[in-house]
């Protein structure tokens, strides 16, 4: 672009320097032409030198015209170098503005990704906070069970164990992959639940699997409007080294440390704690350790 505006620049002193010459042979002329086509015929000293006069004069037209034709094309040469050269501008700033354009896009591109990258750190530093709560929660509450346990001798149970109510069983005992169940390093999905999640009405009224001594519990957290985990839940201990536990309850119905028979209701279903919906996570332990409930409920 920068050698096309130098070839135009030069092109025009040159048309300038042929019309500037042109003109001044011009005015030469018409300072001349106060001499009559007569007086060059009289004048002449003898045929030959008429003829050579009037050739003279035809060679002297004809180079006016060739010039004035020379600087007319050259005229035209310059005017479309110029619009080409002007076209070829416009093109380049429609380039150059294009360019900025992508570039800017590419910039907001670049911003958008770079807020979602730190809002997905954000969302992962959060979860594994939570994750690492839960799973101190989960060491607490484990330890929490083996101290209630030395209550067993205590406890008055059938050893017939029931339903603590009547739901679907929305999620069942053993590996899952929902991430903030238990880590557990042997589940091929890293993540164990721990009982049976079973869902009925909002309220329904939750009965002891068997006869124990009955523990109410929160379970706190710095997230989730203070309660997490189970939320509220009852703990029963029973007799041989079992305690049953029923999480995300809406309310007790029994005072702490209350020895009770099986089948009496303990609390109402609900949604507190780390929940998606109206369930009762019901929990059987064995010396601490969870079990399948299916093992010990009647089918």
């Amino acid at each position: 672009m920068d050698q096309a505006k130098e070839e135009l620049a030069i092109k025009q002193a040159e048309l300038a320097k042929h019309i500037a010459d042109f003109g001044h042979r011009m005015r030469i002329m018409y300072k001349s032409g106060q001499v009559s086509g007569l007086e060059l015929v009289f004048s002449a000293a003898n045929f030959t030198d008429l003829m050579n006069r009037v050739f003279f004069f035809n060679d002297i037209v004809r180079e006016d015209r060739r010039q004035l034709a020379e600087l007319q094309k050259e005229r035209a040469a310059i005017e479309a170098m110029k619009a080409d050269l002007e076209a070829k501008q416009a093109e380049q700033k429609q380039v150059v503005k294009q360019i900025q354009d992508q570039k800017a896009q590419l910039q907001v591109v670049r911003d958008q990704r770079s807020a979602r990258m730190q809002q997905i750190a954000a969302i992962e530093a959060q979860f594994q906070r939570q994750l690492a709560e839960m799973q101190a929660q989960r060491a607490a509450l484990q330890a929490q069970i083996a101290s209630l346990i030395r209550e067993s001798f205590r406890a008055r149970s059938s050893g017939k164990w029931k339903w603590p109510l009547d739901g679907v069983i929305t999620q069942g005992f053993g590996c899952t992959t929902y991430p903030f169940e238990p880590y557990d390093p042997t589940c091929p999905s890293k993540h164990f639940h721990s009982g049976l999640d079973i869902a009925a009405d909002y309220g329904t009224p939750v009965h002891a699997a068997d006869g124990g001594i009955v523990h109410n519990f929160t379970m706190g957290c710095s997230w989730g409007g203070g309660l997490c985990g189970y939320g509220r839940y009852v703990i029963i201990v029973h007799a041989g080294g079992f305690t049953t536990l029923y999480g995300h309850l809406s309310g007790w119905a029994v005072g702490d440390g209350v020895q009770i028979d099986k089948d009496t209701i303990i609390g109402y279903e609900g949604s507190t704690g780390n929940s998606t919906g109206p369930h009762v996570h019901f929990e059987i332990d064995l010396a601490g350790m969870p079990v399948d409930p299916l093992a010990y409920l009647p089918a």
